[in-house]
């Protein structure tokens, strides 16, 4: 990969590192491992004079804090995520969600938070315009939006791709963020604005640090599915997580989080097949319902040559197993196996 010549910093510590981008202002980009940023470089949709890398730094250890909560570093590496003992205990469906992203050498050099901070991706938006098209569309400072030319110009309709947001966020989690002299907590799912002009609500010297994922109780269960032609090597269809909490002694739902990322420009809340679930029976038959509001209820963006009839059916077809698999997970044991990647 050649690149044009840019400033390099590498500072010790993230709270130096935010230091630095509200110095150097809108033209740096903060580097972590790197697997989305240098490609996108690459293609001209970032063109930062300066590059401020954390490749000096080492993440903490997942750590179990007094509430039971688990506090994970954001520049834990996904590969470390995937084969972590803790992670893997205590949310299997976070090292399942971190084991199929990219390749096992994109696992390895990607981290927690470079994932959750990636941006928006369209298959016109992303390829280099040097050989066929070379009009900017809105999101390059141009004109149109070449795949959808109705849009108004502050619409993109580029899809959000993380594996991991969907989990997060089903799991209830929190962020950590910093800047140069504050910190605040702000939950996962408020992280991402909806717009694929500006998919997320950080301000430009703020930086995750760490996110914190509440312990879950025994009668809970969970199901996640990346729907993808070849797994983990490449971005999915649709991405699938059910996280539910039963009510103790009975099968029945108390409450359900539904989250359907890769199909817009945010991961997704199914919330009306949430309040199907709160307070229902968990028998095969009464799982039908909720699985079809789901299908219902998203609104699927096109996406990497997949239409919106396609992916609706998709995950009209795939969840319903997602859905099963959380309920026999709640019945069986207290939720805490299966986090290595069976599918």
């Amino acid at each position: 990969m050649i690149l044009y010549e840019f400033d390099y910093e590498r500072p010790i510590d993230l709270e130096q590192a935010a230091s630095q981008l509200r110095r150097l202002g809108k033209n740096a980009r903060l580097a972590a491992g790197g697997t989305a940023l240098f490609p996108s470089m690459r293609v001209d949709n970032d063109r930062p004079d300066t590059i401020v890398s954390l490749a000096a730094m080492s993440p903490e250890p997942p750590k179990t804090q007094p509430d039971g909560s688990i506090r994970i570093h954001s520049l834990m590496r996904l590969a470390a995520i995937e084969r972590s003992p803790v992670i893997e205990d205590a949310l299997p469906m976070l090292a399942r969600a971190a084991s199929v992203v990219g390749s096992n050498q994109i696992r390895h050099m990607a981290t927690l938070g470079g994932n959750l901070c990636q941006d928006t991706r369209c298959l016109y938006l992303n390829q280099k315009h040097d050989y066929q098209f070379k009009a900017p569309c809105y999101k390059r400072g141009g004109e149109v939006c070449f795949p959808f030319p109705n849009n108004a110009p502050d619409v993109c309709w580029s899809v959000y791709m993380s594996d991991i947001a969907p989990a997060l966020i089903a799991l209830d989690a929190q962020a950590e963020v910093i800047a140069e002299g504050r910190v605040r907590l702000t939950s996962v799912e408020s992280l991402f604005s909806g717009s694929g002009m500006t998919p997320l609500n950080l301000a430009g010297d703020e930086i995750v640090r760490a996110i914190i994922v509440p312990a879950v109780g025994k009668r809970f269960g969970w199901g996640y599915l990346k729907s993808a032609r070849r797994g983990g090597m490449e971005y999915g269809v649709s991405i699938m997580s059910v996280a539910l909490t039963g009510e103790p002694g009975r099968r029945s739902c108390r409450s359900a989080r539904i989250v359907v990322g890769a199909i817009r420009e945010r991961p997704v809340r199914v919330t009306q097949a949430e309040s199907l679930l709160a307070g229902s029976p968990l028998a095969d038959q009464a799982l039908a319902r909720p699985a079809a509001a789901v299908a219902k209820e998203i609104s699927p963006l096109p996406h990497h040559g997949f239409t919106r009839s396609y992916i609706r059916d998709d995950i009209r077809v795939k969840f319903a197993r997602v859905l099963r698999d959380a309920v026999e997970r709640m019945s069986r044991t207290d939720g805490r196996e299966g986090g290595r990647n069976d599918e």
